[in-house]
């Protein structure tokens, strides 16, 4: 397994990244209170995205360890999902459905799937599988 690299950090929100051969996961932790959602964080998902796309990669999105998003947090996640979609990279949103908030808003983003399961939504609860 790769090494985390803190890729974000503003003291309330941390992202890290594990770039394995196959997969190219983003996990996200504590509380997304970002105001400029936008400028911060779509800027990282679509680096990351082209990342994978270059290296032959599934981009993994992974917010089971976050405890709190604001709703300007979510239009990024909606951005990359639609990018991806239109590309040919493979998005898989991790969320944890034991959280009444994680999959009443994420479960709402499942319009983006695909037939195919290139774009996936998975709430397969939290990192120790509960």
């Amino acid at each position: 397994m790769a090494d985390l690299k803190e890729v974000f950090n503003d003291g309330t929100l941390k992202i890290h990244m594990q770039d394995d051969a196959k997969v190219l996961t983003l996990h996200l932790s504590g509380k997304s209170i970002i105001r400029d959602a936008m400028d911060t964080l779509l800027p990282i998902f679509m680096e990351q995205l082209g990342r994978a796309q270059e290296q032959g990669q599934k981009l993994v999105v992974d917010f089971r360890s976050v405890t709190y998003m604001n709703s300007s947090s979510f239009a990024p996640v909606i951005k990359v999902l639609e990018k991806a979609r239109i590309g040919t990279t493979a998005l898989l949103v991790r969320y944890n459905s034991r959280e009444k908030w994680q999959e009443t808003s994420f479960s709402a983003l499942t319009i983006f799937q695909t037939p195919d399961g290139r774009i996936a939504l998975n709430g397969d609860g939290d990192e120790n599988g509960r």
